[in-house]
């Protein structure tokens, strides 16, 4: 038998096994009777995704929605005081920075200087901060350093808070006066205006249909805490606005105040605005 005969045995062989194969496959797929059908395992369900199933797309009220009034007052914007100052030094480190509890005293007295502090500002906030040592392997702040003590006041209107209007005072050694910020409105009462209910703003909120957007996710945030307020924007062109009732470009808008986190990315709770006006 020479070798032209042996490769044409072969790929007659190879033929015949690639065929009986083929039937084989087509009878257990159609389970002919008197043929015994390949049993076929069926597709495992593993559920969804791990990585689907932990990313949470909603977003969590983890307390009760305040009252809601129907109308409440409306302000126009007379004038807007805005300036910064500062020694350039708030983040070089201190031997001492003020304590939290004497901090806004201080802070009072340094802005005797610049007019002092605003009869309708209220003390949202005191904090101390430092330059930090953190130790990248057992994820711990091994050391700190003093820098400057945080003193920031909210403007408040019929009893509710005024954003985009504050004013922010570091202070460092011995109280020095390290840097201010202000930006106050003087508001005129303006009428009155129909809101609509916590619950209606929620429903927004959960529509992602912010007054003004943010470009980070609301996927998995926590609500812990609703309030109504006001929000200027007036002279502010920095943020683009969401579409809403027409309002004069002088007249401080109605909101409602979600304060939010996302566990494991925020530390302190951040406003979400929410237009009030019902229009």
């Amino acid at each position: 038998m020479n070798a032209r005969e042996l490769i044409a045995i072969g790929s007659g062989l190879v033929i015949a096994v690639f065929l009986a194969g083929c039937m084989v496959f087509t009878i257990s797929m159609l389970g002919i009777p008197g043929h015994p059908a390949v049993p076929m395992s069926p597709p495992v369900n593993t559920g969804p995704s791990t990585d689907l199933a932990a990313y949470d797309r909603t977003i969590t009220l983890d307390v009760l929605l305040p009252a809601s009034p129907v109308t409440v007052p409306l302000y126009r914007v007379v004038s807007v005081e805005q300036y910064s100052a500062g020694t350039g030094t708030a983040l070089t480190v201190k031997k001492e920075i003020p304590a939290v509890g004497e901090a806004p005293g201080l802070a009072e007295k340094a802005l005797v200087a610049y007019g002092g502090l605003p009869a309708d500002a209220v003390l949202e906030r005191t904090e101390q901060v430092f330059m930090k040592k953190y130790n990248l392997m057992t994820e711990t702040v091994e050391e700190q350093y003093p820098q400057y003590t945080q003193v920031i006041y909210r403007q408040y209107v019929n009893g509710s808070p005024v954003m985009n209007s504050g004013l922010s005072v570091l202070l460092g050694e011995g109280g020095e006066l390290l840097d201010i910020s202000k930006d106050w409105s003087t508001l005129a009462p303006a009428g009155e205006v129909p809101v609509i209910s916590a619950e209606e703003a929620m429903e927004k909120l959960r529509a992602r249909d912010l007054l003004r957007p943010i470009q980070s996710s609301l996927d998995g945030y926590h609500i812990t805490r609703v309030q109504s307020g006001y929000y200027v924007r007036a002279f502010d062109t920095r943020f683009p606005y969401a579409p809403g009732p027409e309002t004069p470009p002088d007249t401080v808008i109605p909101v409602w105040i979600f304060y939010g986190f996302k566990p494991g990315t925020d530390l302190d709770p951040f406003p979400l605005l929410i237009n009030a006006t019902r229009g």
